[in-house]
């Protein structure tokens, strides 16, 4: 009887999942990490040029922020600010790297993904910070995937 019910329960549980397609598959896995790949190359050349309007742009308007020092940052304009403050302590001549480590679907309407970003071009960075790993979480909006939450860390 109790192997029963716990069948049954799971059973429901699996059929009330969010995020499955109508026909019960999650988002192919190709897609998943083309998804995580762009949003992971837009991150970097927004950051290198400059771009805060697409930097800002990857974001959703309610996205959250966990920075290397632990302050949560809200919303899009908030992340925009801290990270226009952050990038005019670089010289011009610094650039970041961004290479995806990994992505996972979660729903067909969520991406979890792990990046990995890196300085190069100053022998001191401000802050002594030289690279971060970041876990990206992307929520699909319309036709676009965006950041509704990061949280940056120092990578092993």
């Amino acid at each position: 009887m109790r192997a029963l019910l716990s069948s049954l329960v799971l059973m429901a549980a699996a059929l009330a999942l969010p995020g499955c397609a109508s026909n019960g598959q999650m988002i192919a896995r190709a897609s998943v990490m083309e998804t995580a790949q762009r949003v992971t190359a837009d991150y970097a050349r927004a950051w290198n040029a400059n771009d805060m309007y697409s930097f800002g742009a990857l974001f959703a308007e309610d996205a959250r922020y966990v920075n290397l020092n632990g302050d949560f940052v809200r919303g899009r304009s908030a992340i925009v600010s801290v990270h226009g403050r952050n990038r005019s302590r670089y010289p011009e001549g610094v650039r970041m790297t961004a290479r995806l480590e990994g992505a996972r679907a979660i729903t067909d309407d969520a991406i979890v993904s792990v990046m990995i970003v890196r300085f190069a071009g100053e022998a001191s960075p401000p802050n002594g910070v030289e690279a971060a790993r970041i876990t990206l979480t992307l929520v699909r909006r319309g036709n676009a995937w965006l950041i509704a939450q990061a949280q940056a860390s120092a990578p092993s």
